[in-house]
């Protein structure tokens, strides 16, 4: 009988460290990320919209936010996770990196396209010449 009792107390004490207390962590570091959210932040909210919060409101909990010229107003629980502000520098950094990278995939594209139409053209040439 205390075996059985020690197993069911073990059983619930295994499930509080497995599901409870990891859900009120959680929790915890969502309602830490709401309380950080000032204007200029970059947000996805949970319906996976990318904008930038123009402002908060803490009396109604909404936050307002910009989406390339549409404002919106949404709740502070429609919040899935927050960007802090990015420098100049920052920006300048990714920007850079981004178009180097993009210049040299679209270049190394277009002469593998080029490639394969010579290669294509050649090969049309011989059937013609074989006829």
């Amino acid at each position: 009988m205390n075996s059985s009792l020690l197993m069911i107390l073990l059983l619930i004490v295994l499930m509080y460290f497995m599901m409870v207390r990891p859900q009120k962590k959680r929790q915890e570091k969502q309602k830490e990320l709401l309380a950080s959210i000032k204007p200029g932040d970059e947000v996805v909210t949970i319906g996976g919209l990318h904008a930038k919060v123009v402002s908060v409101s803490e009396d109604h909990k909404t936050v307002a936010l910009d989406a390339d010229g549409s404002f919106l107003t949404y709740e502070m629980s429609a919040v899935r996770t927050v960007e802090p502000i990015k420098t100049d520098e920052e920006l300048v950094e990714n920007h850079v990196d981004d178009d180097t990278t993009e210049e040299v995939d679209v270049v190394s594209e277009t002469e593998q396209l080029i490639d394969s139409a010579d290669e294509n053209g050649a090969k049309a040439a011989e059937k013609q010449e074989d006829k």
